[in-house]
Formats: structure tokens, sequence, C-alpha cells
């Protein structure tokens, strides 16, 4: 702003008429100048002392004058809204004092900036020198400064007054303070060793908390921008920001306790280490599962090792990332020991041992080449020694040192074959000795004329020993043929008809030596006399079977098939055979093989159940046949009938229900009903802006007038000119803005409603409990009771405005009763079969439980059925229980099960559903 000079009566006189001017722009201009000219009048004839603020040659310094003046003065031009100040209006510049101000400080642009009632205005010097110039820039004026004034401290020693170049900073004070200079140049420096050294001199003053605080801003800023970096990586493997980050907001919590922004920052890396560690692990479950595996996996645990040791270089003191580590570590030295005690074991040549302590870890041979080396080391020894045993033809060593090397390494080639032709030498030379030793025997059988004892023994041998004894067999041939035809004879005479177990065993030795005989001499009349003694065993089965068929509710079926297919065995074919399996095959199915009765009852009400009874049993039946057990499932049986199932499965329905409950309620929302419209804020703030603008083009145009008829300095009329030109531009611009405007706006008009909302809340049970008996109605396993329930809560909205300012939005859907219960259902049906074929499964051992019971009573008959029970209901390889079934049988029963072809089994036909 440009002005002429004034007294200061006639200064503070138009500072008084500017501030009664409508415009805000003249209102400001004169608080301004009141402020200024109150400080002038103050401060006319006070001495001035500063602090003032530079870089000298080491850093941030400050010196400390008293007297301070600006070229020789303490006053000031002021410059706020000039860019150019030419020589004929310098003087018009109004006139300011430093008295009053707080700071004094050039900026980076050149210009003085004297800060006074904490408002910045641009100053030049009180005495200007343009020389040739006619014009100067503010920044240009800035350059004639001279600062000078009485040094009465420093911060180093020996310094001067500074040149007011840009960046110099004077700060006014009343008086000298040491503190204060030192505390002003550390915000200065605006680095922590900076306000290290401040607190170092002034640790306990009032401006220690805020050095304090200020260092600790620095730490955090630091802190802040090392993360904010990390996170722009794009892989985050390189921790070294993340760590710099943890230390900087450490080193703030040091300066501050408990300073907030570094406690927030430090949680937000505790974060990112979580994720860092959720790597690590997997890796050591990754590890882990494969040691239980026995699979390689060395390098997850390594690499997780690697990396939890970069993660705890983070944080030291972060307790997961510390809890983790020591978990890997603590594999790692499990591992360790086990290959040093391994290690141990080698060099004392307790391979076995060796082997043994390092069994978990062998998978990881390919990755550890410790591990590696003493794997090698116990395979080559057990490979070597049986090397050394197959050149003595030490066959069976040789094979268990050739097995021991394939345990050690399981996939050499070399080991295996050496291992298989062992194996064949060995089994070669112990048949070539079995059938020597028995051919030894058969010659002191035949020196005695024992021929059927001496043929037997050899013919008896496996198949891999009959090459060795086949010509002593074609020796013994034909005496053997007689004397087996002699025998028969005779047993047949002693044990014929057959009255027990004894005459039984003794036919059935006559009719294998006549099987064999015949086959070896072609004789008819022998396969005839083979023939006949068939007839009669088959005829003493067919008896028997009929004894045990013909028992009530078909309690001996088992034991009856068994003779039966013994009288097959014997006599193919036999009428009276397929007669009695055609009648009986139905008792068989149920009585001896698995077989269940499916019983539901229904305790709930028939409206509410709609069909999942059904539903329930069909389920039920197809998850017994389902099991893995070979079981006939009876969803529909008369429990009058004779023969029933070996088992009953009575299932109940207790409870079957949802239940729904409604709440309504009437709430109150609001909506926009309608528009209308109102005056433009905006519109109303230009109109005043423009009426404003007339009123000071008409002041400046009478102003200008008034110049013009008192026939002012040719200055004064041009500086009017320009203030008029500038008010009417002032006026257009204004106009423009108000034209430009709309004069109102539309605005909603906003009123209450109601609207519904529905609480539906759905409850569902599904009460089911099961029971297994057997067929005397005692209970196999105890009652199961399977229940399950569900809760759902929904909300229903209705009558919601589509205009609603609220948020509330229209919810119309409710939740479907049926398909809620239906999934209830599901899930109590699938929990049910689950539980019921457990319970299934443990059936067999119950039933082998209770041969071996009725076996202790004395009752063999029902013990009989019970095993033949149970070898039907589990597989071949279920070789403890099926094997004492058998042996039962063959000692009290003289049947033969299991291994034996028997033809009666495949009369039977599957179980219908």
């Amino acid at each position: 702003m440009i002005s002429q000079k004034y007294t200061p009566i006639q200064a503070y006189g138009r500072a008084l008429t500017m501030l009664r001017q409508p415009s805000r722009f003249f209102r400001l201009s004169a608080v301004t100048l009141l402020c200024c000219f109150a400080a002038s009048l103050q401060a006319a004839n006070t001495r001035m002392t500063a602090i003032a603020l530079f870089d000298g040659s080491d850093g941030p310094a400050y010196v400390q004058i008293s007297g301070v003046t600006l070229n020789g003065k303490t006053e000031l031009r002021m410059c706020d809204g000039v860019t150019k100040i030419e020589k004929r209006n310098y003087d018009l510049l109004f006139k300011t004092q430093l008295a009053g101000a707080t700071s004094l400080e050039r900026s980076a642009d050149g210009v003085l900036k004297l800060t006074v009632n904490s408002k910045p205005i641009c100053v030049v010097p009180g005495s200007l020198r343009f020389d040739k110039k006619t014009e100067l820039t503010p920044a240009e004026a800035a350059d004639q400064a001279m600062l000078q004034g009485l040094i009465i401290s420093s911060s180093t020693p020996g310094l001067g007054l500074p040149p007011f170049k840009p960046g110099v900073r004077l700060v006014f004070v009343a008086a000298p303070d040491d503190e204060l200079a030192a505390y002003l140049s550390a915000d200065r420096a605006h680095s922590t060793s900076a306000w290290q050294a401040f607190l170092q001199h002034y640790g306990s003053s009032t401006r220690a908390a805020d050095a304090r605080n200020a260092m600790a801003a620095i730490y955090e800023g630091s802190a802040e921008s090392a993360f904010a970096e990390y996170r722009r990586s794009v892989t985050r493997s390189d921790l070294t920001r993340l760590k710099q980050a943890q230390q900087q907001a450490d080193d703030a919590e040091k300066s501050v306790a408990g300073y907030a922004p570094a406690r927030k920052l430090k949680e937000q890396i505790n974060k990112e280490q979580e994720s860092l560690l959720e790597s690590d692990r997997n890796s050591l479950q990754n590890f882990r599962k494969a040691l239980t595996e026995h699979a390689v996996g060395y390098a997850q645990l390594a690499a997780a090792k690697q990396h939890s040791e970069q993660v705890i270089e983070v944080n030291s003191q972060y307790p997961p990332a510390l809890a983790l580590h020591a978990e890997i570590v603590g594999e790692q030295r499990k591992l360790n020991s086990a290959v040093q005690s391994a290690e141990t074991s080698l060099t004392a040549r307790r391979y076995d041992d060796a082997m043994a302590v390092l069994a978990p870890y062998r998978s990881f041979a390919p990755e550890v080449p410790r591990i590696d080396a003493v794997v090698s080391a116990v395979y080559t020894v057990h490979l070597v020694r049986g090397q050394e045993f197959a050149k003595s033809r030490a066959w069976d060593q040789a094979a268990a040192e050739f097995r021991r090397a394939l345990d050690v390494r399981s996939d050499s080639n070399d080991a295996a074959a050496a291992l298989k032709n062992a194996e064949l030498q060995s089994n070669n030379a112990s048949n070539k000795q079995a059938a020597q030793n028995a051919m030894a025997q058969s010659r002191s059988y035949a020196a005695k004329g024992e021929f059927v004892d001496a043929y037997e023994i050899l013919a008896n041998l496996p198949d891999a020993q009959q090459p060795y004894v086949a010509d002593q067999l074609a020796s013994l041939q034909k005496n053997y043929v007689t004397a087996a035809f002699r025998r028969a004879q005779k047993l047949q005479e002693i044990h014929v008809p057959i009255r027990g177990r004894a005459d039984e065993d003794a036919v059935r030795q006559a009719y294998d030596l006549l099987e064999r005989a015949s086959s070896l001499s072609g004789d008819p009349a022998m396969k005839l006399k083979r023939d006949l003694l068939s007839d009669k065993i088959s005829a003493y089965y067919v008896e028997q079977a009929q004894k045990y068929l013909s028992k009530p509710m078909g309690s001996g079926v088992g034991i009856g098939w068994l003779y039966l297919g013994e009288a097959e065995r014997y006599k193919p074919n036999m009428g009276v055979v397929r007669e009695a399996m055609a009648r009986y095959a139905t008792a068989y199915q149920l009585r001896s093989r698995l077989s269940m009765g499916v019983v539901l009852r229904d305790q709930t009400s028939r409206r509410d159940n709609l069909g999942f009874a059904d539903q329930l049993r069909d389920a039920i039946a197809n998850g017994l046949e389902s099991s893995g057990l070979p079981m006939k499932a009876l969803r529909q049986f008369n429990e009058s009938d004779s023969v029933q199932p070996n088992f009953v499965l009575v299932a109940e329905i207790l409870e079957h229900r949802v239940v729904k409950n409604t709440n309504l309620e009437t709430l109150q929302s609001k909506y926009r009903a309608a528009t209308h419209e109102v005056k433009n804020p905006a519109w109303l703030q230009a109109n005043q802006d423009y009426d404003a603008a007339q009123q000071q083009l008409s002041a400046a145009q009478r102003a200008a007038a008034d110049a013009q008829g008192q026939h002012k300095k040719k200055e004064v009329i041009v500086a009017a000119n320009e203030a008029v030109a500038a008010a009417q531009k002032h006026v257009a611009d204004t106009r423009h803005t108000l034209e430009t405007t709309e004069q109102t706006r539309p605005e909603n008009v906003i009123e209450t409603y109601n609207y519904t909302k529905k609480n539906i809340d759905l409850t569902a049970v599904v009460d089911t409990t099961f029971r297994i008996k057997d067929q005397s109605g005692n209970a196999v396993e105890a009652p199961s009771e399977i229940r399950r329930d569900d809760h759902k809560v929904a909300v229903v909205l209705d009558n919601v405005k589509p205009e609603d300012t609220e948020g509330i939005k229209k919810q119309s859907t409710e939740p479907d009763e049926g398909q809620f219960l239906t999934d209830l259902e599901i899930q109590s049906r699938d929990a049910l079969i689950k539980s019921v074929r457990e319970k299934v499964l443990l059936l067999p051992g119950k039933i082998l439980a209770e041969a071996r019971r009725r076996t202790q009573s004395g009752d063999l008959d029902g013990a009989a059925e019970e095993y033949v029970l149970y070898m039907n209901a589990v597989s071949p390889d279920s070789s403890q229980g099926r094997e004492e079934a058998a042996n039962f049988l063959h000692d009290h029963f003289n049947v033969t099960v299991g291994a034996q072809a028997n033809t009666a089994e495949s009369r039977v036909e599957r179980p219908l559903r």
C-alpha cells in the first residue's frame, strides 16, 4: 500500500476515519495501522534487546544483542501489498518501530517480516537508498538492512553480528536470557543432538518438558518416515527400515514417558511383526508335520530360524517373537543333539543305536549332510556284512543284514536285489533240508512196512519241497495204494455206521485214503468203494443238519447250514441238500448273518412331523447297510414271526417342533416430504459485497474530486485516480459474481413418519434317542440321545418410505419356518446315523464276547451259533477272532469254515432291502 507522510496526530485521525468505512479491507488496514502507530508512540526512545538466530559455520548459532538497530534506526517502513517501491513514494509508506514487535525475520524469499501481535507484516529499512535505481522490490530493499548493536553473549565465543541474510531471525526480549537463546537455537536446529545439548545445561528448567516433547517429536517423525518407507517396499523382506522405526519410537518414549504417538506407532509395528511371524509359525508347523510323516522338511526349520532372528532384531523384547524363536531353537537343539548322539554311537560301532536315535530325523538326510553321513555309514556296514555272509553261503544271516541295509535306505536297488537273492537261496536251502529230513523219516517208516505213513509224510510236503522227493514218492506209490486200501477197509468195518465223533473222524480218514489211492491207481473198484463211503458220510451230515435246522426260532441254523456244506462237499448236488438250503435260506440270512430290524416310534404329533419319521427310518436302514459291515436292515418286520433278526434298533422321536415368536414395534423416522426455494447464502454474500464495492467507489470518486478541486499535488491526484480505477474494477467483479450466482436454491422439507418393525424369533428342536437290543430283548448298547436345537432372529421392516433420510431400508423377507426346521432335521439325522454306525461297528466284538461267555457256561451249541455269526460279520483279515471261531467249530463240531470253498454259502441270496 502506498501512503503519503502524516504527522502522528494526522495518522491517528486517518486510521479512525478508516475504521468507520464499511469495507472490511479498510477496517483491517486501520487496525494494523493503529497497532503499529501505538507501538511507534510507545517505542520512540526504547532501547531494544534481541536474540539473533542464524546458521554459523558449525551449524545453528545465536548472539544476544543490546541496543538493536537496523541501519542505525529502530524505525521501519511497512510494505504490505507493495511489490515495487519507487523513490517518489517511499516516504509515503507507513512507519513502524521495532519496539512492540516479537520478532523480525528475513524469509527465504529475502523479504523482511516483522511480527506484531502474532501477525507478520512486510517491512523495509527506515533509511533506504535508491542510488541510480528508480524502484526496488521488498527483497532488494532488505538487502540494505544492516544489523547493529552490542553483543552481550553468544553460543560460541567470538561470534560477531551476522549479516542479515535470508534465514536470519531476531527474537526481541525484555532482557538478555541465555536459556531462551539456547532453547530457540535448539528449536531452529531441529535435531535431537541440539535438544540433548540444551537439556544437559537446562534439564530442570520450565522449558525442559517442551524440549523433551520436541525431541520426542523428531524421533517420532523419523520413525513414521522409516515405517512408511518399509510399507512402501514391495516384498518387505528387508527389515532394516522396520527396525529403524522401532528404535526411533523407543527413543521417543525414552524422551517422554508414555509418548502417545510413539506408543501408537509401536502397536502398528507389533502388528507387522505378528504378520511376519505367521510365516515362521507355518514353517515350524510344516517342519513338525514333515517330522511326523517322515518326509523332507528341514529347510522349513532353517528358514524359520533365520527369519525369526531377523524379526527379533526389530524388537528384541517382543514376547511372541521370543516365544516362537525359543520353539524353533528348541527343535533345532533336539535335532543337533540326536545327530551328535548318533555320531557318537557310530564311532563306537553301535550302529543300531545310531539309527534308533536318528530315526525321527532320517527323512532329512537329503537336506542335512551330517544325517546323510550317518545313514550312509550304517547302510554301508550292513550291506558289506551281508555280502560277506553271502560269500560264505550263510544265507539267513546275509538276508538279515541286507534287510537292515534296506531299512536304512529303502530306495536302494542294490540292497533290494541282494535281499531277494539271499531269501531265494535261503528258502532253497531250507526246502532241501526239510525234504531230506522227510525222506529220512519216510525210509524209516518203509523199513518197518508202514507204507501209508512213509508215503504221506512225503506227499504232504509243500509244493516247493516236492521236486526233492519225487523219486522216492514214485518208488512208494505201489505199496502205498495196497496199504491205503487195506487200512480204509479196516476203518470202515470198525466205524460204520457212524455213531459219534471217533467214528466220524475215522470214516473221513478212510475216505481220504480211498480218494488218494484211487487217484493214483485209477482202479474202478476202488473208486466205487470211495463213492459208496461218500454217500454214507453225506447222509450222516444231512442227518446232523436236519437236527440243528429243526430247532425252534432258527436257533441252530448256523451249525445246520455248515453241516449241509459238509454233506455237499462229500456228495455234490444232492437233492435233499438243495431242498434244505432253499427252505432255510431266509432263516440263515436273519440268524447267522448280521441282521437288524428297525423300529421307529414317534412320540410327537404327526401334524408336526409330516413324514420325518419315515425319512428317519429309511436313513437309519441305509446307514446300517453302508456301515462297512455285511448287515441286512429290515425296515418292516413282524415281531411275531418265528425267526427274528439278530438285533433290533429301536429309535424314538422325543421332540420335533419349531416355535415362532413375533413382536411388533412402531418406530419413528424422517423422510423428504417436499422441496422449497430459499435464499442462497452465496448470493446474499455476493449482494453485500456488491453494495460495499459501490460505496467504496463513491468514496473514491469523492476523494478524487476533492483532490482536483483543492489543486493537490500531482502525486496525490494520480493516487486518487488509481484508487477510483481500482474501485471500479472491484465493482465490476462483484457485480459479475452477483449476476452469476443463483438467488435461490432448493431445500428439502423433512417430516416425520411411522414404520413397523417386526422381530421374529424362531426356535427349533429335534430330540431323538435309540437303543440296540438282542433277540431276547436285552440291551446291547445303552440308550443314546441325539438332541439338536437352533435359534434364529430376523427383523422385517414394513411401511418404510423410499424417501427415508435416516438410512432405514425396507426388509420384507420373513424366514422360512419349514426350511429352518428341515435344516435342523438334516443335522439331527446325520448325527443320529453317525452315532448308530459307531455303535454297530462294536457289534462283532460283542458277538465274540457272547460266544466266549456261552463256551464258558457249557452252552456249546449257542456258542457255535455266535461264532458262525461272528465269522459272517467280520472280514477275512480279522485273523485272531476268525481263527478262534474256526478252531472252536472244528474241535467241537468237526466242520471246516473259512479257507474251504463252502458251496452252501454260494446258495444264500443277498439280503433283501
